[in-house]
């Protein structure tokens, strides 16, 4: 399997750091706590399919959804939006496509009867957001539970034009994503994209330290212009309890050998490296279906997981390969517990991971789909 490996000069760059002047995070840290929990927490509907401008992600029904996207070339485009099709239950969509100055352009209306939502509009060059209010109405919900909207050109007869052809972002490569719209970036791929490399936990909450270190100077700088008497007092106060912040952080640095990055550092080239890195991946899917980098040495997780309540309809296993081929560690559902959980140190290097899935029942009962997730918690 080929692959494109990302640059790593500049997450290199941005490792540990051992200079005087560190903003280190320090264990237990209001930082770190928010770190950990934004770590653990996976919307998977975000992650069901890869997102492009020409095509979304999968959206779950029951709630409003937003695709953006970008076009380039002002023209007549199509926007469907289109049920899985697993889902067996009437639904209804509702959609309202609005301008990056949030003028709405365009509204439509689609059900089962019409095979999900149609929009048909002229379009000028600029930024575009569809709005989706999907409901499924079944009394029992059962089968498949996402739909996608695809954008496409047409052409002056009214064909359908590729996304190549349109000037439409189609995916091809990573996709970055601020899934919390805290910073922390998400690397959406498969089999044949990029090469993502994973970013530790303990360097990512050291550097959303340093972010706020420089947001509340850059308070306190803005307070002493607004009132110089009131600042002075602010800015003791602030410089003592900083010195004190310190002081313990570099004690508690020194003991645990917490990881640290430098303001120089956190202010550098953005950093190429990703918190989590996930992929879409069908119950019954047998093979290679991801690859990634590992920087710096430390405790890795990958973890499978999918919808709530489906628990008991399959069963999964996943052995994880070095460079070689050769398995270096594995894990594999047990029980009424079909997911795999592994958790093991990893050298520097590049990693596949291999999966194979089992479902029980029939193709309409339980999920069809789970999603693989990739992180890093620390350095060692």
């Amino acid at each position: 399997m080929s692959h494109r490996a990302l640059p790593l000069a500049c997450a290199l760059a941005l490792g540990l750091s051992t200079l005087a002047s560190q903003a280190v995070l320090a264990d237990g840290s209001p930082a770190q706590q928010r770190a950990e929990e934004a770590a653990g927490k996976l919307d998977i509907s975000k992650f069901l399919k890869p997102r492009s401008d020409a095509h979304s992600q999968n959206f779950l029904f029951g709630g409003t959804s937003v695709h953006q996207f970008t076009i380039k070339e002002a023209g007549r485009y199509e926007i469907d939006g289109v049920a899985s099709f697993d889902v067996t239950d009437p639904y209804t969509m509702k959609a309202t496509l609005e301008s990056e100055q949030g003028e709405v352009v365009a509204t439509a209306e689609g059900d089962r009867a019409s095979d999900g939502l149609n929009m048909n509009t002229e379009l000028e060059p600029g930024v575009y957001k569809l709005r989706v209010r999907a409901d499924k109405l079944g009394a029992g919900k059962s089968g498949g539970n996402t739909y996608e909207i695809n954008v496409a050109g047409l052409s002056e007869s009214g064909e359908k034009l590729s996304a190549e052809e349109s000037g439409i972002e189609t995916g091809n490569g990573l996709v970055f994503l601020d899934t919390d719209g805290d910073g922390r970036r998400t690397a959406f791929v498969d089999a044949n994209d990029e090469v993502a490399t994973i970013k530790p936990a303990t360097v990512a909450a050291a550097e959303q330290a340093a972010r706020e270190k420089k947001a509340a100077e850059t308070g306190n700088a803005a307070a002493e212009g607004a009132s110089a008497t009131g600042a002075a007092a602010t800015t003791s106060a602030a410089a003592t309890a900083a010195a004190q912040t310190s002081a313990a952080a570099a004690t508690t640095a020194a003991a645990t050998g917490s990881a640290a990055v430098t303001e120089t550092e956190a202010e550098a080239e953005p950093d190429r490296r990703f918190d989590e890195i996930v992929t879409d991946v069908r119950i019954l899917e047998k093979g290679e279906v991801m690859t990634f980098d590992v920087a710096d040495r430390g405790t890795v997780t990958i973890d499978s997981e999918t919808f709530p309540g489906s628990e008991g309809t399959y069963k999964l296993q996943m052995r994880l390969l070095d460079e070689s081929g050769n398995t270096v560690a594995s894990d594999k559902g047990e029980g009424f517990q079909g997911d795999f959980h592994l958790k093991t140190v990893l050298e520097p290097g590049r990693y596949t991971v291999w999966v194979s899935g089992q479902k029980f029942g029939s193709s309409m009962q339980g999920v069809n789909n789970y999603t693989v997730r990739v992180q890093q918690l620390d350095v060692k």
